[in-house]
């Protein structure tokens, strides 16, 4: 069901001269077209789900009718606003624009990988909006830290994003605490069946916003892959002699799992590299450091994990690298969007040992033409 009310055409409309200079600030004059449509709806009340791809401005539809909310309201206790994203950069982020809109309303940022003590200072300081991710709120919920009696909003951020990582369970017993007369919107790239069907199950007569994605024209990414043989160190001699050889400017190798990524970080530091690894073990600050260093070029080769590198917009990758072979065509064309971005060629390199044979084989098939296997690094 579409809602009705009228689309927003001028950031005045909400009636918030604060707000409005702030977004002024920012450069930001006009509504996007998920912005338009979304805001007054929200405002309107009632439950929502909303589609719209990434860059189309979807943090700022949910971040403003929810700013806009608390500050209409008389309470200053207790959380009134749960935002869950599926990432700590993600959350982090959200946090970022909310402080830049407002001074009134500072959120409570509970994310893994920092220390519980600082964030349950926060929640006791203000826990009117409360941004993270599953697992770190859940446990605060348990621990009866973070108390969700008034509780009057919830966004759940990337909603598609959020179940392919695995947290349904966290988010379903998160949800799940929630007070029973609440508003709670979907925000999501794709909506997808498994999102339709937890929105079934914490919505009522969500109203449908969709935003027509704009075309895009096909990435200019060469898909290669290479046959290693069964020795443990023939993938990182390989990889080695593949960036002696091509000199990317930039690197991302992907691996399934952490310990993955620190003997790969081991193994080209042996061989003269200088690798930086990011992985859910890191703390935030350390991320943070190294994705920064990562975007200026200080660090020219990023060793990651999948988890890791979600809601990470890195926009010009030379060379991706799976040196570990995922399963899901999903996690491979997400690995590899990372490169041949704006406008930019880039190549995404596979390395293929023995026991990547039935893996790679179900991959290929469903990605059949695109990838080319080269019998040489040196070309």
């Amino acid at each position: 069901m579409q809602s009705d009310q009228k689309n927003l055409t001028n950031f005045s409309e909400l009636q918030n001269p604060s707000i409005e200079a702030s977004l002024k600030e920012l450069g930001i004059t006009n509504p996007t077209p998920v912005q338009s449509r979304a805001i007054p709806s929200i405002l309107q009340g009632g439950d929502h789900i909303v589609e719209a791809q990434t860059g189309s401005g979807k943090t700022l539809a949910f971040v403003l009718p929810i700013l806009i909310q608390l500050l209409r309201s008389d309470s200053t206790r207790g959380t009134q606003c749960l935002i869950v994203s599926p990432t700590r950069e993600l959350a982090t982020q959200i946090s970022s624009v909310v402080t830049k809109i407002t001074t009134e309303i500072v959120p409570a940022v509970i994310i893994g990988g920092e220390r519980q003590e600082k964030q349950v200072k926060q929640l006791r300081k203000d826990a009117r909006l409360v941004i993270g991710t599953p697992g770190r709120i859940l446990d605060l919920i348990q621990q009866r830290v973070i108390i969700l009696r008034k509780c009057s909003s919830f966004v759940l951020d990337e909603a598609d994003e959020m179940l392919s990582m695995g947290f349904i369970e966290e988010v379903r017993s998160i949800l799940s605490r929630l007070p029973a007369s609440r508003q709670g919107l979907f925000f999501s790239a794709t909506i997808t069946p498994r999102v339709l069907s937890l929105a079934s199950s914490f919505l009522k007569s969500p109203k449908t916003i969709e935003i027509e994605k704009k075309p895009e024209s096909a990435p200019d990414i060469a898909h290669l892959f290479y046959r290693v043989d069964g020795a443990l160190t023939a993938k990182a001699d390989a990889l080695a002699q593949y960036l002696d050889t091509h000199k990317p400017y930039s690197t991302i190798v992907f691996c399934n799992t952490k310990s993955d990524t620190e003997l790969v970080e081991i193994l080209l530091r042996k061989r003269g590299f200088a690798p930086r690894r990011i992985n859910s073990d890191l703390s935030q600050k350390e991320r943070d450091r190294t994705m920064a260093d990562f975007r200026s070029g200080e660090c020219r080769l990023l060793i990651a994990t999948d988890v890791a590198a979600r809601g990470i917009d890195i926009s010009d990758v030379e060379l991706v690298v799976n040196y570990s072979v995922h399963d899901t065509v999903e996690t491979y064309v997400h690995r590899t969007g990372r490169t041949g971005r704006a406008g930019k060629s880039g190549t995404a390199l596979s390395l293929v040992g023995p026991q990547d044979f039935t893996t790679f084989h179900g991959l290929s098939k469903s990605l059949s033409g695109q990838l080319e296997e080269i019998t040489s690094l040196d070309s």
